[in-house]
């Protein structure tokens, strides 16, 4: 037991380390993205919080068995080079029980990646595409940036100075209206503007302001004054299909279609590929003890992104109906898994020649 445990505490220990690097690393990218968003007035500030942190689940589904496969390599590297290893066979543990004591606290993390690709991740997909609807549905007055000029997808430009404090109301508010008459612009000025609710529509009021309706190069302009002018905003969404990702994994399987099976099927690979990768970080952790630990890091990186690229295009052709659903995505599994007996009985006759 007191083996087991220090075993399991290495290897835990070392994914979850290699697992916030990794996280820090694709949560700065996706931050950086969706801060321009913000800035551009796409994003509110909350809205961003809330899309990274949701985020989370699905990134680490992708992450731990990457960590998880480079912790085995690098703890049974520096067993090797420190001899500890030497010391356990010494001990009476051969390569069999070395194995199972490295496999336990893999498995562990196989059963979480798999709860996280097959039970949460249906749930952060269907949060995530809440959030896009709802901010779909904003109009360019919920993301205005004051001192910018913002363009909604209905052709409405529209910039203020300032916004007051409570964010209820813009200051010096200047509005391209799309025009219905070619050739002719509409440009309409204000002191102040807020958002107002009738009858379930929202609109944008203006007060105190002028309405110039005219031809560019043409000095028949239509100039008019108004008190309060009001403008119709509509939502910048239209009503989309519920992605297939948000759907519980039972459920794809129970529809039986192509889509849905190879959706349920990369699911539960993730969890394989992490059982599947485990024999070749230990047989190349164990090797010689004068090998650098750090020699086999990249090739085992290569492998793993390699056996995750094959899992996607195996993906994308049973979606595609080109290759059947059965076996469909196991052909990876079952190309992976003759690589590594392959590795097992090439292996002791590399080790022979030092070459390992």
């Amino acid at each position: 037991m007191v083996i087991l445990r220090y075993f399991s505490r290495e290897i835990l220990s070392t994914t979850a380390a290699v697992s916030l690097v990794l996280l820090l690393v694709v949560l700065s990218g996706r931050f950086i993205q969706m801060l321009e968003k913000t800035a551009n007035g796409e994003l509110s500030v909350d809205l961003m919080l809330t899309m990274i942190v949701w985020r989370i689940p699905s990134s680490l589904e992708l992450i731990l068995p990457l960590a998880l496969t480079l912790s085995v390599l690098l703890v049974m590297s520096r067993l090797n080079q420190e001899s500890e290893l030497t010391v356990l066979r010494a001990a009476g543990y051969s390569n069999r029980r070395l194995f199972g004591l490295v496999a336990l606290p893999s498995l562990a993390v196989a059963c979480v990646v798999g709860f996280l690709s097959l039970v949460v991740s249906p749930d952060v997909a269907r949060e995530l595409d809440r959030q896009v609807d709802a901010r779909e549905r904003l109009t360019v007055f919920d993301t205005v940036v004051p001192g910018r000029f913002q363009t909604g997808k209905s052709g409405r430009l529209i910039y203020a100075e300032a916004m007051a404090p409570n964010r209820e109301s813009l200051e010096d508010v200047f509005i391209v209206e799309p025009s219905k008459t070619p050739g002719t612009d509409v440009f309409l000025t204000g002191k102040r503007a807020r958002q107002e609710f009738a009858a379930d529509e929202k609109y944008l009021v203006l007060f105190d302001g002028y309405k110039h309706v005219g031809h560019p190069g043409r000095l028949d302009w239509e100039i008019s004054r108004f008190d309060r002018y009001l403008i119709r905003l509509l939502p910048d969404a239209t009503n989309r299909p519920d992605s297939l990702d948000t759907k519980s994994t039972v459920s794809l399987w129970v529809s039986g279609g192509h889509q849905e099976l190879a959706i349920a099927a990369f699911r539960l690979s993730l969890p394989i590929m992490c059982l599947l990768m485990l024999p070749f970080a230990f047989v190349l952790g164990r090797g010689s003890p004068r090998q650098s630990r750090f020699l086999w890091v990249i090739p085992v990186i290569v492998l793993q992104f390699s056996y995750l690229t094959g899992l996607s295009f195996a993906q994308k052709a049973v979606m595609r109906a080109e290759i059947p659903p059965w076996p469909g995505l196991f052909w990876v599994h079952a190309v992976v898994a003759s690589v590594l007996v392959a590795l097992l009985v090439v292996g002791p006759w590399l080790r022979r020649r030092g070459w390992v």
